[in-house]
């Protein structure tokens, strides 16, 4: 956290403050059946939450290793293909970005390396569950319930949102 004097419009000043916090990455998965994997994550602060896999981009490590590295450490499998979908910054006052990946062509290589704070479970989606997701609050990411909202009501942004998952 840090904070400076910041000149107001009438000519007096007043302290502001901001928060910073390392950028995260996280990944939708598409297996190779079309089904689309997020994580079901409970940690003992809070309730569990429906959200892809992902977490800290690492000292030295770019938004895409680390989206890797998180997907392969949370649900055990691989990334075949990496698709850059959209990135975000979540608050004016908060210095943090949030990468969003596709991840196709995932491939099982063994069991997750879960930290001790973490409990985490895959959970598996036909594309119409995907897209209803937009409706269920236990989804954290609101910037995906927005796009998968939009889908929902508007046939070309659906479309696109397919092809971007399938390459079709």
């Amino acid at each position: 956290m840090w904070q400076w004097p910041q000149r107001l419009f009438d000519g007096s000043t007043a302290v502001f403050e901001a928060v910073s916090r390392p950028d995260t990455s996280h990944t939708v998965g598409v297996m190779p059946d079309g089904r689309i994997m997020l994580v079901e994550d409970s940690q003992p602060h809070r309730e569990a939450v429906i959200t892809p896999a992902g977490g800290v981009i690492d000292a030295g490590e770019t938004p895409e290793e680390a989206a890797k590295r998180e997907f392969r450490e949370e649900t055990g499998y691989t990334i075949g293909e990496l698709i850059h979908w959209h990135q975000y910054d979540p608050g004016i006052k908060l210095d943090w970005t949030v990468f969003a990946f596709i991840g196709r062509g995932v491939t099982y290589e063994g069991p997750p390396m879960l930290e001790a704070g973490e409990k985490i479970t895959p959970c598996y989606f036909r594309f119409e569950e995907f897209l209803m997701l937009g409706t269920n609050p236990r989804l954290r990411d609101k910037v995906i319930r927005i796009i998968l909202l939009e889908a929902l009501l508007d046939p070309v942004k659906k479309e696109s949102l397919r092809t971007l998952l399938y390459g079709e």
